[in-house]
């Protein structure tokens, strides 16, 4: 075990440090959860947290998951986390996981399972808790072994981009930059013992063949593998990022209209764009019918391309809880859980008309106007140039928002509150809000609150519609590209917002 951090800090911490900052990581004062399994890799995490927790005035807890599926060699993983967190004086919170055999439409990997029950527990304990970020102690050569095995399935551009240091503005990757030798080199250094997992060194998962028999070949061919490998997902990463953002505009040029529940395209002006942009877009408008789904497959959006391409009409894919159907002018996305439209209707316009009574719209094409039924306001949002964009960040008001329009991303969903909403206000160092909060400090009573609608970004709320923005899309003095947002209507009224 270690003792007290060593009065000259390892160079590691720097390295560290300065990815934290670069990348936006973290920020001074905020809460972090930090996952650790008692490997090398999340021991060397907390370490280098615990060191830089009082120069950055960080908050950290620790969560240990105890799947139990080694024995005693688990039960002595969770003891081992346990007992290093009393050393460090960090709250440990170890938590039982059960995989269960596999159920219909789960995962079919022991190890997928185990990943997907995982992550739910950091998103339950963020809330919980709540925390700011979930630091996950990811390596480069975590990052080499994912590339490489979406190589061998075949992966598009997203899938070798690999893990990012960033998902879901909850958690983070730290090390993600730092090799696997460079960890135990620190730990030796600072005098730290960790766990060894002995499901690593079982050929069984192709992951453990890819670290003990692919990687060192390639190694021995270029010893900077593991690096670029990690430098090619990060530039592929951007690129991936760029031509999302391109993807979303052209969809918005290729929609004839939409409403909650269905998105009809042009399919002429569609098939006219690049292939891989289609594939894109096709992704976008199924993310915009169904958020939480996992998405189509290859083969599915593949298909559905190759249809398109044809004079084929009158067909209809299933794409989990959204249909897709095509017919000779227009391309139909709809979701199954609710009435489509006929693709040959006269559907709700995205440039106007009242949201349907399940108050909740997805904006697939902007500019865009709708009409929020609680309280008869309308909400525009729409792009202005870069020098009205700065003119309006000296004049403030309630009654607008000014995006960086670089980070709001489709899909755009307007709806009321809902337990466990959160935001990140301006001003306030990254730290985040629960919205619930926000409105007992506000005192909004509850009739109040149920009426304010709330715009959100792909799930992220991104405005509370005429009173807070969130500084994770607020635009700034260096912002290239400005979206506008602003609500107008009838006076409010007393108890409704």
């Amino acid at each position: 075990m270690a003792g007290s951090p060593p009065a000259v800090p390892h160079p590691l911490h720097n390295h560290v440090a300065r990815a934290l900052r670069a990348r936006a990581l973290l920020q001074p004062g905020q809460s972090v959860l930090v996952a650790v399994s008692g490997g090398p890799d999340s021991v060397a995490l907390l370490s280098i947290l615990h060191d830089l927790a009082a120069a950055w005035k960080l908050s950290l807890t620790v969560v240990h998951g105890n799947y139990g599926l080694r024995g005693v060699e688990s039960d002595e993983d969770a003891s081992f986390v346990a007992a290093l967190c009393r050393r460090l004086n960090v709250p440990c919170l170890v938590r039982p996981l059960h995989v269960r055999k596999r159920e219909p439409g789960a995962s079919s990997s022991l190890q997928a399972r185990a990943r997907e029950l995982r992550y739910r527990l950091f998103r339950d304990l963020a809330q919980e808790l709540p925390v700011d970020r979930v630091a996950l102690g990811h390596t480069a050569d975590d990052q080499a072994e994912t590339v490489l095995l979406r190589m061998l399935r075949g992966a598009g551009l997203r899938g070798l981009a690999g893990m990012p240091y960033t998902r879901e503005r909850l958690f983070v990757r730290p090390l993600l930059g730092v090799t696997r030798r460079e960890i135990l080199s620190y730990l030796a250094a600072v005098g730290l013992s960790y766990r060894t997992d002995s499901s690593n060194a079982k050929s069984l998962y192709l992951r453990n063949r890819v670290r003990q028999e692919v990687l060192p070949v390639l190694e021995s061919l270029a010893p900077a593998a593991t690096r670029l490998l990690a430098r090619q997902a990060d530039l592929l990463r951007a690129d991936d990022q760029l031509l999302d953002r391109l993807a979303a505009r052209c969809l918005g040029r290729v929609m004839r209209r939409g409403d909650p529940s269905t998105i009809v395209l042009d399919r002429a002006a569609f098939i006219r764009q690049p292939t891989a942009l289609q594939r894109r877009m096709l992704r976008l408008a199924i993310h915009a019918m169904a958020p939480v789904s996992a998405g189509p497959r290859s083969d599915q959006v593949l298909s559905i391309l190759a249809s398109l391409a044809s004079r084929q009409s009158g067909k209809a894919w299933h794409v989990g809880p959204v249909v897709v159907t095509c017919d000779q002018g227009t391309v139909g996305v709809a979701s199954r859980s609710a009435r489509p439209l006929p693709l040959g209707a006269k559907g709700t316009p995205p440039h106007g008309g009242p949201v349907p009574d399940s108050e909740v719209v997805t904006c697939v094409s902007l500019p865009s106007t709708v009409s929020w039924p609680s309280t008869g306001e309308v909400i525009r949002l729409r792009p202005v140039t870069q020098a009205r964009g700065q003119a309006l960040l000296k004049h403030p008001s309630s009654a607008t928002a000014l995006f960086d329009a670089d980070h709001l991303l489709l899909p755009l969903t307007i709806r009321s509150w809902r337990p466990g909403d959160w935001f990140v206000p301006v001003g306030m160092g990254g730290r985040r809000k629960k919205l619930q909060d926000y409105f007992t400090d506000a005192k909004l009573s509850r009739s109040v609150r149920e009426h304010i609608p709330l715009l959100l970004s792909q799930e992220q709320v991104a405005w509370i519609v005429g009173r807070r923005i969130d500084a994770r899309f607020a635009a700034t003095a260096s912002t290239t590209r400005f979206m506008l947002a602003s609500v107008t209507g009838p006076v409010r009224r007393k108890g409704v917002c």
